[in-house]
């Protein structure tokens, strides 16, 4: 068998056969280096769900064999180094994990693979590897004075070769690190003193996913009596994930530690931060009351008034329970001592909702960048959960979050490129990139579109977080940029393997199998139609491609049955779904906004009987029925565009259109009562989102339906802020004022003022273009009598 059809056995995993190939080649050729690493590993996997011990037994009789063949005959080949001992390495590891220890690795072969490891060492790409490994033979002999000059060698490699990498010198100073403390404690290779100066300097440095290393840092330095140094570790500490319970039970445990230490005399600034944090979270466990800490917060106020601990947890419980306005004074006095995000955050908030204000001054934080990031986030939360917020209020609150997501990328500039901050371990590259991304979609709010294409760009330098290429295409659409558009489209398809035509197959096929499927709760919009969606505007914007319409309809179809087929979106994943179709849905209105009326009536009539879930047709049905005046259609329309349009994601002019133009169909289809009822409901929200040359439109409908109801005190009342609004804004005589004053006149005669009817009926007359209906009531009114003016 050809050698490229005997590797296509292997990366397919028909490993039988691969085996069997592979010796019969190795027969005729027993030089070939390649082969035999890779029979080893196949060997391996051949076997490897039969067990960890099973696995023992292959590497013991085929791959450490095999491999070695493979170094006979090039004894410096890095691949095959590297799985020799990684595989050896990893499966004695595992077998000490679950208690069942075996050692491929001992006192009379450690030689080779030491060797094994000093010539990855000497290896400029695999040095990393070597000294892991060297140091992983050492702790498996248990050899803990040749182990020590092994860890202090790989340190100093990481602090030289990492540098200028933060992240990746963090982890794997850490790694060596740990080994480095758990080995001079245990062998107390030197005393204690220094133990605590090494923990003492490096702990700034040090991270890890596994929180009992904490656990168990801060028990040695308690056990060398360094409680400063061991509340310094637990501070760490609890900034972590704290999921486990063990990890519970363990700063419980050091919550009584320090209660006691402190009734014998121990003060330290933080110690009450530690001890206040673990009552509020831990209640339960330490048995206490809820609100045992805030009683335990006012105590601190009166003995520590000048610390902001006592200040931060007494506001904080107050936040929790909603005493809005009570914790305000709290929080300020937090802020005259030491001011973190979350205490100033929380002020924000608080204030915003007792005072109706926004607190607008934003302080420096020192906070860790993830924590700056994290408060943004919530800030931004909670601007989201807020109802009927003004304009000048969602400004002035984004300009906020805009500041701390600003804040938070200068202190991750800070943390990767001049090493400030302690070392944090959800902290990194990632974190940072999502951060970015924020502060991009912050700044596309505040309208520096530019700006938030570069944060943006940025951002992927650090990590490829999917939404930073969504953020830099919405930014380049709503620029019009469509060459740069273009180019960040390729880049993020050939990120992810993506085209339209493979993602419409690869949809039908999922929604086939998705009618097969019991389970569908947990479904996720593909982020994918999105950029779809764009690329089909580089496409129609560019003229690159000739069926451009057929391909817009084509897939504004699959997003539609997507939901028809998973109509339970969460309203994330329904946020998802409705950018995107939306996207898809204007560029076909573009690409048909020039067809005649009857056209495009008869395609969105077509879209709203096939998809009758879907809002957007019925949103440019009551537009084009309003244009052709048919205004019992235009109601419809406009009722189901209300009815299918979700009210938590419903644009407030879009709303206030919509009820404008029911009430403009009722007063033509002569439903005064019903159009009485639309306005009077929706009055004073129409009056708060609407702008003035909008509003005036809704105030003059409404002043006709009551008119023609015969209700002259509301069509006054309306007829004022009408006349007002023109007033304020200077705006001269037109055909809206003129129906207005119609209206009025109308109401005034119905109701028997003809004097003041006729009044204003001259007005409307005065101008040669008047109405004809104006006509029509000079013809048909009676004139006033000489009592007219008087009420008896």
């Amino acid at each position: 068998m050809e050698e490229k059809n005997i590797y296509d056995l292997f990366y397919s995993g028909q490993l039988d056969l691969f085996i069997i190939e592979g010796e019969n080649q190795l027969r005729q050729n027993d030089q070939d280096v390649t082969l035999w690493t890779h029979l080893a590993i196949a060997y391996h996997d051949q076997a490897f769900y039969e067990g960890h011990e099973a696995i023992f037994d292959v590497i013991q009789e085929k791959m450490i064999p095999y491999f070695q063949k493979a170094l006979a005959i090039e004894p410096d080949n890095e691949t095959t180094l590297y799985h020799i001992l990684n595989y050896v390495l990893d499966n004695q590891a595992t077998l000490a994990q679950i208690g069942r220890p075996k050692f491929h690795i001992t006192e009379g072969n450690k030689g080779l693979f030491i060797e094994y490891a000093k010539k990855l060492i000497a290896s400029p790409n695999m040095s990393g590897y070597g000294h892991n490994y060297l140091t992983n033979i050492y702790e498996g002999l248990q050899d803990d004075t040749a182990m020590l000059p092994v860890l202090e060698a790989s340190i100093d490699f990481v602090k030289e070769t990492f540098k200028n990498e933060r992240e990746t010198l963090d982890h794997n100073f850490s790694i060596f690190w740990i080994k480095k403390i758990y080995l001079l404690d245990r062998t107390k290779q030197i005393n204690e003193s220094n133990i605590l100066a090494l923990m003492e300097a490096d702990l700034k440095h040090f991270i890890n996913s596994n929180e009992m290393n904490y656990v168990d840092l801060a028990e040695i330095a308690y056990e060398n009596k360094a409680i400063d140094l061991a509340l310094q570790i637990l501070l760490k500490l609890i900034k972590g994930e704290n999921s486990a319970v063990h990890i519970h039970q363990e700063l419980v445990k050091w919550h009584t530690r320090f209660e006691e230490l402190i009734a014998e005399g121990y003060e330290h600034p933080e110690v009450f931060y530690y001890q206040l944090i673990i009552e509020r979270n831990y209640s339960e466990e330490i048995g206490i009351p809820l609100d045992y800490y805030y009683l335990h917060a006012l105590k601190l106020v009166d003995a520590y008034p000048d610390s902001y601990v006592g200040y931060h947890f007494a506001a904080a419980y107050l936040y929790d329970e909603g005493q809005y306005a009570a914790a305000i004074p709290h929080l300020t006095m937090v802020g005259e001592r030491k001011w973190n995000a979350t205490s100033w955050r929380r002020l924000v908030e608080c204030t915003f909702i007792a005072n109706g204000t926004v607190y607008d001054q934003v302080p420096t934080f020192h906070d860790l960048p993830r924590e700056c990031y994290n408060e943004a986030v919530a800030l931004s939360d909670f601007i989201h959960s807020q109802d009927n917020l003004t304009t000048v209020d969602q400004s002035a609150l984004q300009l906020l979050v805009l500041e701390l997501y600003r804040q938070a990328y200068d202190a991750f500039k800070g943390y990767f490129e001049q090493n400030k901050y302690e070392s944090d371990y959800f902290g990194g590259s990632h974190n940072r990139a999502m951060n970015c991304n924020n502060l991009a979609l912050a700044y596309k709010a505040a309208g520096e579109l530019e700006i938030c294409y570069a944060i943006a760009t940025e951002g992927l330098s650090y990590s490829d977080f999917e939404e930073l290429h969504f953020t830099r295409a919405d930014a380049l659409s709503a620029l019009e940029d469509y060459v740069r558009l273009e180019e960040v489209l390729q880049q993020y398809f050939d990120t992810y393997q993506i085209s339209l035509e493979a993602t419409l197959e690869q949809q039908a096929f999922t929604s086939e199998e998705d009618e097969e499927a019991e389970d569908t709760e947990s479904v996720i919009f593909p982020p994918c139609y999105r950029m779809l969606m764009h690329q089909i505007d580089v496409e129609y914007q560019l003229g690159r491609s000739t069926n451009i319409q057929s391909r817009a309809q084509q897939l504004l179809e699959f997003i539609y049955k997507f939901y028809i087929d998973h109509p339970n979106l969460d309203d994330y994943q329904y946020r998802d779904f409705e950018a995107s179709k939306n996207g898809i849905e204007h560029i076909i209105y573009q690409m048909i906004e020039h067809d005649n009326l009857a056209q495009r009536i008869s395609y969105y009539e077509q879209m709203a009987k096939q998809y009758p879930h879907e809002a957007q047709p019925q949103y440019v049905l009551m537009q084009l029925y309003n244009e052709k005046s048919n205004y019992k259609s235009m109601n419809l329309a406009a009722q189901k565009y209300l009815k299918n349009k979700p009210e938590f994601i419903i644009d407030n002019f879009d709303k206030a259109k919509t009820l404008y133009l029911i009430v403009k169909s009722h007063y033509y289809l002569t439903e005064f009562s019903a159009g009485i009822e639309i306005f009077q409901t929706y009055e004073n929200w129409v009056q708060s989102v609407m702008e003035p040359n909008d509003y005036v439109l809704w105030l003059k409908f409404g002043i006709e339906l009551f008119a023609e109801n015969g209700d002259i005190n509301e069509v006054n009342k309306y007829v004022n802020v009408f006349n007002g609004i023109y007033q304020q804004c200077d705006w001269g005589y037109d055909d809206d004022v003129e129906s207005v004053k119609l209206a009025e006149a109308y109401a005034n005669y119905k109701t028997g003022n003809l004097k003041k009817a006729h009044n204003l009926l001259d007005e409307v007359l005065a101008y040669s273009d008047h109405s004809p209906l104006a006509d029509e009531y000079k013809r048909t009114w009676k004139k006033p009598g000489f009592f007219s003016g008087f009420k008896f």
